[in-house]
């Protein structure tokens, strides 16, 4: 009987040890599951991330490839066309409007292939429109830029300017708008070295066409305002308002991620069917840039201006 007691507690005593180990292990198993778990999702987020960039990129493609088309399909119906009229001898000269829009997308074009990888310069004369509905509207147009090839804009306040009033003034001028913002886009995607001796390990003649094709897209629409540039050219600078600066660059950031967001739970190959569209990606998106300009004019008196920026 003296025995039995030394005997369960040796039982004990091993059956404690085996427990701790057996803990031990479940306890080394479930650091060993969590880690293996982080691993997994972030080479699917880095594999969603490549996949999203690889619709983007074929979407991109399809649209050069269509825009190329529809190109050469113009040119080889111009070409008929003055054939057709040589043949037949009526060779119709263009009336001097045509004469007159076509000098004007040459000049803008030929202005834009001048600045090269300039940012472009916008003024901005917000009204009583909101921060967030002037950041949707730098969206839209980095927006833009993106459907062109780019990876959008960064925008930067300049300077702002307080238009002087004038007697005679039409109450709908610029003068009764209040302040006046001089921002600058630039292009996200590099368009070449940090200073004279980095080079970028890419070709960015690439890069460098799509954006003057995309500014002197902006130079030809609807966006420009001789009136508001000349208020803001005889106006007085007055103290940059931080706090716009600051909401302009985040309201852009979350429409960006607003976009992304939508790209990944809708499906990737949205991208790709919007790009299989008749209308043209970026005509689409200058339209629609066009029609939230003149929405914003119309309730809360925003005015936009965009130019090349030459220095």
């Amino acid at each position: 009987m003296n025995g039995t007691p030394v005997a369960s507690f040796a039982n004990s005593g091993t059956s404690a040890k085996t427990q701790q180990e057996l803990l031990d292990l479940a306890r080394h198993l479930d650091r060993f599951g969590r880690n293996a778990e982080l691993f997994l999702t972030q080479q699917f987020e880095q594999l969603e991330r490549a996949l999203e960039e690889f619709e983007r990129e074929k979407a991109a493609w399809r649209r050069q490839v269509r825009r190329e088309t529809d190109l050469l399909n113009r040119q080889a119906d111009s070409v008929r066309r003055m054939r057709e009229q040589k043949e037949s001898g009526k060779e119709r000269l263009p009336t001097p409007a045509e004469l007159k829009e076509q000098k004007r997308v040459q000049d803008a074009k030929a202005a834009a292939g001048k600045s090269g990888e300039l940012p472009i310069r916008m003024l901005l004369q917000p009204g009583k429109a909101s921060l967030m509905q002037v950041g949707l509207l730098m969206f839209e147009i980095s927006k833009l830029n993106r459907d062109m090839g780019g990876r959008g804009l960064h925008f930067d306040v300049a300077d702002v300017r307080m238009p002087k009033k004038r007697l005679l003034a039409r109450n709908g001028g610029p003068e009764a708008g209040g302040e006046i913002l001089e921002l600058t886009g630039a292009s996200r995607l590099p368009l070449r070295g940090r200073g004279t001796h980095v080079e970028l390990d890419v070709d960015v003649t690439e890069r460098i066409a799509c954006w003057i094709a995309f500014k002197s897209q902006l130079v030809l629409s609807s966006l420009t305002s001789g009136e508001l540039s000349t208020s803001f050219q005889k106006g007085n600078s007055v103290k940059r308002d931080a706090e716009l600066h600051s909401v302009i660059g985040d309201a852009v950031r979350r429409a960006d991620d607003a976009a992304r967001q939508e790209l990944q739970h809708g499906s990737c190959a949205s991208g790709v069917l919007f790009a299989n569209s008749p209308i043209d990606a970026g005509q689409q998106q200058l339209e629609r840039l066009e029609g939230c300009a003149a929405r914003l004019f119309q309730d809360c008196g925003l005015r936009l201006h965009i130019e090349l920026k030459t220095a």
